[in-house]
């Protein structure tokens, strides 16, 4: 009996282990880490999924539009959604709402995709150089994505693994900034200045990394390595300006001469993946019937801003009709989405983004079907950062030659700043130069997600006097507290489960 015990207990606990091991059975199926970050296969899958982060409704898909357009002295909201407004006019006080949860959330999860890749790359074998492509790649991505956590939050962590050890240290903007301006810096180490492949137009180069590294530095004031990184651009003697500034909001022209690095997007589920295109239209467009919604609206103070200069001939400077929609009384059968304004019954006296619609190949945009790249930074950009550079360095005569390069394309022609008979007596005067930069950038990058970071850049949130400027611009800011709205709330759920997070100032 004792024996027969025995040999039962030995089966019951056999038993017992053998349907532990049955229940844990892997599906074969199933990619986890186990079986996946294995081959050079995996690892380049890794990254390509990575890219996807790019598109996600926290990043460039959605939410940055807004944090990055609306609330600036660019643009507004009067959208019947109460949400929406309370982001644009500084009276958010609900902190579990979208934009604030699903931005952070979002871009976190980008740098956590960007770990996995950075983590088993050294792990992998496979040829060095094609590792070093990857791994500059995700560097990249990482810090795109940490840059935009500084310019929204001001701060949060900073995980440069993929695996959580203990809780996390939680750095202020000027930190993040810099993890971010490493992460490019050691991107642009590692990547070609072009892909070889037609197959790889639309990743990131050199170019990209170095532009990237460019606007974080002059967000930290870093005026030299701005200038220093710039020319590092031009010496690869790869990129120009378009003649027609229109070509770099369209679908025809994209990873041109011009783009130092752009977002892809598709129009439509390809192959029944969603969040290939972007929602920027549906909600910042023309709000005819239809067409978009008026959740975002440009601000007329644009319009005003343009409307300062003619062209060497004469005419409206060519960037306002390619970056506005607006009733000109000059040309009244103007047609908008297979309409003109009149016929739409539009406000006359409001105008609108037009930067990356549809509006003269369609009669209504989507959300599922815009799939014009996104431009994150132009040459146009960069060389108004190095102009900007040099004032800041007190070499304000060297920056007209700069500025002159945006302003005399082709599909601009104004004036050199020189020769303007409406910006006058600037001569080697810093502040009044900065001052003209600041203009400058409004015509060429309005509408384009970097107002509200120039802003920001140039202290514009810091005094009384700015943000009685701002409000003379954009009355959403009489609601703006200076030291609380320069940042956005963080989200309330991630206060209590994060060690060490506190709110952003200001916020309750």
């Amino acid at each position: 009996m004792k024996n027969y015990k025995f040999i039962l207990g030995i089966l019951c606990i056999t038993l017992l282990f053998s349907c532990e091991d049955i229940l844990e059975q892997k599906n074969p199926n199933e990619m986890d880490t186990t079986n996946f970050w294995k081959t050079e296969e995996d690892l380049s899958a890794g990254l390509n999924a990575t890219y996807r982060s790019l598109r996600f409704n926290g990043a460039y898909r959605r939410w940055l539009h807004f944090l990055y357009i609306s609330r600036a002295d660019e643009g507004y909201c009067t959208s019947p959604d109460p949400t929406l407004i309370s982001y644009s006019n500084f009276l958010i006080n609900d902190y579990t709402k979208p934009a604030v949860i699903f931005t952070w959330l979002d871009l976190y999860k980008g740098v956590f995709w960007a770990n996995q890749v950075l983590d088993n790359a050294p792990k992998i074998e496979m040829d060095d150089t094609k590792r070093d492509y990857i791994v500059g790649q995700a560097l990249f991505i990482r810090g795109l994505h940490l840059f935009n956590i500084a310019g929204v939050y001001g701060r949060g962590g900073i995980p440069l693994t993929a695996e959580a050890e203990g809780d996390p240290e939680i750095h202020e903007q000027p930190e993040i900034y810099r993890q971010a301006q490493k992460d490019f810096d050691d991107a642009a180490k590692l990547l070609p200045a072009q892909w070889a492949s037609s197959l790889d137009v639309g990743r990131v180069t050199k170019g990209a990394a170095l532009a990237m590294d460019v606007k974080v530095s002059a967000q930290l004031h870093e005026w030299q390595r701005v200038v220093d990184k710039s020319e590092d651009i031009f010496d690869l003697g790869i990129y120009d300006l378009r003649d027609d500034y229109k070509d770099n909001f369209t679908d025809v022209y994209e990873n041109n001469e011009e783009s130092l690095f752009e977002v892809q997007f598709m129009s439509g589920p390809v192959n029944g993946v969603g969040q290939l295109s972007h929602e920027r239209a549906k909600f910042f467009g023309l709000p005819a019937t239809g067409c978009s919604w008026d959740d975002a609206t440009a601000g007329n103070i644009v319009k005003t801003d343009f409307s300062k200069e003619l062209t060497k001939d004469g005419k409206v400077d060519p960037r306002l009709k390619n970056t506005l929609f607006y009733y000109d009384p000059v040309n009244p059968n103007e047609i908008f989405y297979g309409k003109t304004w009149t016929q739409w019954s539009l406000n006359q006296s409001k105008v609108y983004w037009k930067k990356y619609t549809h509006w003269e190949t369609k009669t209504a945009e989507s959300h599922e079907d815009n799939g014009i790249n996104l431009r994150i930074v132009r040459l146009a950009d960069i060389y108004l950062l190095y102009a900007e550079a040099l004032n800041e360095l007190d070499r304000t005569a060297e920056a007209y030659v700069w500025i002159n390069k945006v302003r005399e394309r082709p599909g601009v022609n104004l004036p050199k700043l020189e020769n303007s008979t409406v910006f006058t007596n600037i001569g080697n005067d810093k502040e009044k130069m900065r001052r003209q930069i600041m203009h400058e950038r409004v015509c060429e990058l309005s509408g384009e997600g970097w107002r509200w970071l120039d802003l920001e850049r140039w202290g514009m949130f810091d005094t009384a006097e700015n943000i009685s400027y701002l409000k003379s611009r954009d009355s959403e800011f009489d609601n703006f507290e200076i030291g609380k709205n320069n940042r956005f709330p963080l989200p309330l759920r991630d206060i209590y489960l994060i060690p060490g997070l506190e709110q952003n100032p200001g916020y309750k």
